[in-house]
């Protein structure tokens, strides 16, 4: 449903009777279009393709299975031309030689496609197809999808990043020495180079500013966060051997007999379950994050 299709050269050039007689009624939807259109300027919504690296022609089959807005469940849509609704429910009573004679098809040229603001059917087409990523209620997925061109939205997403990449950059750049390694061990940054060799605290700074750049958003997601440091606090019991999780496979125990802490479910890693276990809100977790900090880490 609303497939996209490619229309290569072969097919311009030697194309079958039906495709001709698509392009011949596409050609006559587009004289009727503009005759039909008001007599002040014309404006369009444009539409592009997500994949910025197709180039060619790709044309939309007008028919889709899409959610009905307001009846709430799963229906049909077919885009035709001269008739005012795409709900295959509300076009029964249509005969079977018009639906076949008026069928629509939308093209992207080049990844664009212009759609009149008058064109109201192939505007509500576009608006409830699966193919379309800001559709809210669109179901599955699709192999090619499209957009709606919003100057003005694309401009305060471009800048959203660019505000969002500035904040991350400038916590990296400020936070403690403590801090950065703390967050760095929770990001999985590195704290050795390519050699094996430590990292001096100049160049961790620099790697974690990189990723400040690169993933703005995880980054300040977690910066700053309790669990950042409950995972270094639980990383670092372990490497000290303060908790022993080799004692009995599927449990973690405190060093030295100092006894049991807490089932580890089956195949969950011990140091990332240790870390939600201590962030549960029952007494056990409570008392695991207490002894935690005596460490003083």
């Amino acid at each position: 449903m609303a497939r996209l299709k490619a229309v290569g050269i072969s097919d311009a050039n030697y194309a079958n009777q039906g495709e001709i007689i698509k392009r011949v009624r596409q050609e006559e939807e587009s004289m009727t279009a503009m005759s039909e259109a008001p007599s002040t300027s014309t404006t369009f919504k444009i539409y592009k393709l997500t994949d910025t690296k197709k180039n060619g022609k790709y044309h939309m089959e007008g028919i889709d299975d899409v959610l009905h807005p307001e009846r709430k469940r799963i229906e049909r849509v077919r885009l035709l031309t001269g008739y005012p609704s795409i709900w295959v429910e509300d076009q029964k009573s249509l005969e079977k030689t018009f639906v076949e004679r008026n069928r629509r098809s939308l093209i992207f040229d080049r990844r664009v496609l212009r759609i009149p603001d008058y064109d109201s059917t192939a505007l509500e087409f576009l608006s409830v197809c699966n193919a379309n990523v800001d559709n809210p209620n669109k179901k599955g997925t699709r192999k090619i999808t499209f957009f709606q061109w919003n100057p003005e939205r694309q401009a305060e997403v471009e800048r959203a990043k660019r505000v969002a990449k500035i904040e991350a950059i400038k916590f990296a750049s400020m936070a403690s020495d403590e801090d950065m390694r703390k967050h760095c061990n929770y990001l999985g940054v590195l704290f050795n180079d390519e050699l094996g060799m430590p990292k001096s605290m100049h160049a961790l700074r620099n790697d974690y500013e990189l990723y400040a750049e690169a993933q703005p958003n995880k980054f300040m997601l977690s910066a700053g966060s309790k669990e950042v440091e409950i995972a270094f606090t639980v990383k670092k019991a372990l490497l000290d051997n303060k908790i022993d999780v080799s004692i009995r496979k599927g449990s973690a125990y405190w060093a030295n007999d100092g006894g049991f802490i807490c089932k580890i479910p089956s195949g969950a890693k011990p140091q990332t379950y240790l870390v939600e276990y201590a962030m549960l809100p029952q007494d056990e977790s409570k008392a695991f994050l207490e002894q935690l900090k005596k460490f003083n880490y």
